[in-house]
């Protein structure tokens, strides 16, 4: 009974954890709704932007490469916990990686690998919250290439 309700507690921790993180103007349902379409697409399926070729990927990036860094922007890259589960960002955490407002780089595939590398100061920060290196996770220089695959892929929809 414990077990089970300590399983409970965190779910409904999990599931206020994302609606808080989507931001924007969306309600609980909307985001959640979005949530479970974005679960049901295959990891590998192109973005809208790539299928309609509007996308340029920078030279060396793969298709794979950005479904990689989809996962672990989602997971052990800790990325979704600051810049929220669609990269919207989180009001005092982290900013929105969505637009095509670059803060910290010049947008480029590059430039955002070395932000996810180096980190950015607190001082720098335009929420006042300093972002590690790789985001305080544990990940490999391969993944953070991954993970800016994905994270330049994100203002190109805009």
């Amino acid at each position: 009974m414990l077990r089970t309700r300590g399983l409970m507690v965190a779910g409904v921790a999990l599931g206020l954890m994302g609606m808080v993180a989507c931001g924007g103007g969306e309600t609980g349902q909307q985001a959640a709704s979005g949530e479970a379409a974005a679960a049901e697409a295959p990891a590998a399926q192109q973005t809208a932007a790539q299928q309609q070729g509007q996308m340029q990927l920078p030279e060396g990036v793969t298709d794979e490469m950005v479904a990689q860094g989809k996962e672990i922007f989602g997971g052990a890259g800790l990325c979704n916990v600051c810049h929220g589960p669609n990269g919207g960002g989180v009001p005092g955490l982290g900013a929105n990686l969505t637009d095509t407002e670059w803060l910290h780089s010049d947008g480029s595939y590059e430039g955002i690998v070395q932000t996810v590398m180096n980190g950015v100061d607190a001082s720098e920060s335009n929420v006042g919250t300093a972002m590690p290196p790789k985001g305080g996770s544990g990940i490999t220089d391969d993944q953070v290439k991954a993970v800016a695959a994905f994270v330049f892929t994100l203002s190109l929809g805009s």
